[in-house]
Order: C-alpha cells, then structure tokens, then sequence
C-alpha cells in the first residue's frame, strides 16, 4: 500500500511539474480575464484545460503526500486492547 501511495505520489509531483513546464513553454502569452486586448480562443481554452488539469494532478499530488505522512506516523498494526 505504501509503495502503491509513493508511486501515485512521484508520479502526480512529476506530471504537475512537466504540465507546468509544458504550460510556461507553449502558452507564455496568455492574459488574465481581466485583460482587454483580444485573444485567440482556441489557445486561451487549451490554456484552461491545461491549467486545469495541472491543478488536479497537483491536488492528487498533495492529498497523495498527506496520506503517506499519515501511514508513516500511524500505527500500522491496530492491537485490541481488552486482551
């Protein structure tokens, strides 16, 4: 389970990480809303969906990460304690 949960975790930090890269590299150009100059919509949407899609796998990175601090710092074996 413990190496199950540090693949996940690698592999969502690692992922987040070549979104964001791919993302600085492609779409450096991208305004805010707030912006008043136009902008070419197919880019401006293939921005979102990659933004969006960096923020989930950096979600799943970070709920990945406390899970495993969570297995690490409890007890793994429960004991009854009536015995």
């Amino acid at each position: 389970m413990k190496r199950a949960m540090a693949m996940l975790f690698c592999g969502s930090a690692v992922t987040t990480a070549a979104l964001v890269l791919f993302y600085n590299w492609f779409f450096p150009d991208i305004l805010p809303l707030a912006s008043t100059e136009p902008q070419v919509i197919w880019r401006f949407e293939a921005a979102f969906i990659v933004t969006a899609i960096t923020w989930i796998t950096a979600a799943v990175a970070a709920v990945s990460g406390l899970s495993l601090l969570l297995m690490a710092f409890t007890n793994s074996k429960p004991t009854f304690e009536g015995r």
